[in-house]
């Protein structure tokens, strides 16, 4: 996992981190790996590097303020599955609309129903600081969900 910094904890505070970054993702994954002895090995024979951002791992550490603030407004935000949770803390003004699109589709991949789809995607946007109207939402996000979601169905076929 590409991280912003080389870290050296031992096996407690790396226990914590580990468990911090799963209640950070936006799906679940397999808790038992939250222990060094449990970490995954690397394959020597290829290497794969990442264009974006690094993640950084001091929102994740134990016992940092970073931590500390992360663990609050998760706390303020129990009403949230961790899927929501993620798009929530992720969309701004600048990207709801992609961000919505992303939530439709993720949905969509996880084999909701179209109505879920649209239902789910139109609560997350009324949770959002600054929502976008409804209509808009209607006729751009759900539209372009509903033509991937029939295109999902004829692969499937």
């Amino acid at each position: 996992m590409p991280m912003s910094h080389l870290l050296e904890l031992d096996a407690r505070d790396y226990k914590e981190f580990m468990l911090n970054i799963y209640d950070w993702l936006p799906f679940e994954v397999d808790r038992q790996t939250n222990q060094r002895s449990r970490k995954w090995m690397t394959h020597k024979g290829k290497f794969w590097y990442n264009d974006g951002l690094s993640l950084d791992a001091l929102q994740f550490v134990p016992k940092t303020k970073k931590a500390e603030e992360r663990k609050a407004m998760v706390a303020n935000q129990t009403n949230l599955n961790n899927l929501e949770r993620w798009f929530i803390n992720n969309t701004n003004d600048g990207n709801r609309n992609n961000q919505l699109a992303k939530y439709a589709f993720a949905l969509i991949d996880l084999g909701q129903d179209l109505a879920s789809i649209q239902n789910n995607v139109l609560a997350l946007n009324n949770k959002l600081d600054n929502p976008l109207e409804e209509a808009e939402v209607s006729s751009t996000i759900i539209v372009s969900a509903t033509r991937k979601f029939h295109q999902k169905g004829e692969i499937d076929d």
